[in-house]
């Protein structure tokens, strides 16, 4: 995947796929050439791609007075890393899923790459799910094309790419346009596997999702986790309640001392009454232990979300020491379980 520009097959027993859509990706205004050529395809397209693609990928090298490189065959493999003969099964179904995700992932990954890929050949399943981790990972210079050929030639072990003899050029590439989501996410934060990947479009398209684990202390941002220590998870619970309540943005000297070092204390980290906190609020009458723990509060959330970040965040609404702060997270996108895994009741 070294090259700048890439191009993916998705194969089954019809190698002649690759070859037939760079004779019809170099045939364009202007031309298209592959860097790197890749297959992902079963055992069996694997034997009949080894068996005849590198010849026609030297003879059709020869014919467009191009280089070519080599094709890089890749076997789909399952859960247990055991190459499959077919994708017709819920595992093979899977795995094919899983390493065509992960291969366009990767090949998306850096800036200077431009990603070609074929949904000819195979199964209409390896298809529809390049298709469809394109449109998840793909970006503006990245394209999806499907090659087509007269019924006549398809699959032929001697049709690789039209011949100098034939009058009229029989294949056609057809140009899809797809939906590019990657602006909706960030890659890198996700897990490998499609199902994964598809999970974290939809939280992203869904909306924010705050939620709060009381007992592990673990904080849901949509799809993205973090476990917090101890004070800090109060402090955002506290403040996730009384956003949950409607209880307006929250003014430090407006509020009894006391009351707020209750109310993050019932989260954990200030001691069961939160005596020890309240004299540090009632010593501190322009709220900047509190101020500290926002800010704090705010770092984690953008290191953990870069620009989604901001319907989590703790913003402050006019200036010190009159100033208020109230959770940007909507009351209906948050939820709190407590250690029997209930959620806490609004305030």
């Amino acid at each position: 995947m070294s090259g700048r520009n890439i191009l993916l097959a998705v194969t089954g027993l019809s190698p002649q796929v690759v070859t037939e859509t760079i004779w019809a990706l170099a045939r364009q205004t202007p031309p298209w050439l592959p860097d790197a050529v890749s297959l992902l395809t079963t055992r069996a397209g694997a034997l009949a791609a080894e068996n005849g693609l590198p010849a026609a990928l030297d003879a059709l090298a020869r014919r467009l007075g191009q280089p070519l490189p080599g094709a890089e065959i890749s076997v789909i493999a399952d859960s247990r890393g055991r190459p499959i003969d077919d994708i017709a099964s819920a595992a093979g179904n899977n795995a094919a899923a899983d390493a065509i995700t992960a291969f366009i992932r990767t090949a998306t990954a850096t800036p200077d790459t431009v990603l070609h890929v074929s949904v000819a050949g195979g199964r209409k399943t390896q298809g529809c799910l390049a298709a469809m981790a394109l449109m998840l990972f793909g970006r503006e210079a990245d394209r999806l094309s499907h090659v087509l050929v007269p019924d006549a030639l398809a699959g032929r072990n001697d049709f690789w790419f039209p011949p100098e003899t034939m009058r009229e050029d029989p294949v056609v590439l057809a140009d899809i346009p797809f939906v590019r989501l990657r602006g909706l996410w960030r890659p890198e934060q996700i897990g490998a596997g499609y199902r994964a990947v598809v999970q974290a479009v939809q939280a992203a398209i869904a909306g924010p999702a705050l939620v709060l684990e009381v007992g592990s202390r673990r904080v849901s941002y949509g799809p993205y986790q973090r476990r917090l220590p101890p004070q800090l998870f109060a402090v955002l619970a506290w403040f996730a309640e009384q956003r949950r309540g409607n209880t307006g943005p929250v003014r430090w000297r407006a509020r009894d001392a006391g009351d707020v070092a209750r109310g993050i204390a019932r989260f954990g980290g200030a001691g069961s009454e939160g005596g020890s906190l309240a004299r540090v609020l009632e010593s501190d009458p322009d709220g900047t232990w509190l101020t500290e723990k926002v800010s704090r509060l705010n770092r984690i959330a953008r290191e953990t979300l870069g620009p989604e970040a901001t319907p989590y965040l703790i913003q402050r609404q006019g200036r010190r020491p009159h100033g208020a702060n109230l959770l940007a997270t909507p009351p209906e996108a948050i939820r709190i379980i407590t250690a029997t895994h209930e959620p806490r009741a609004a305030a």
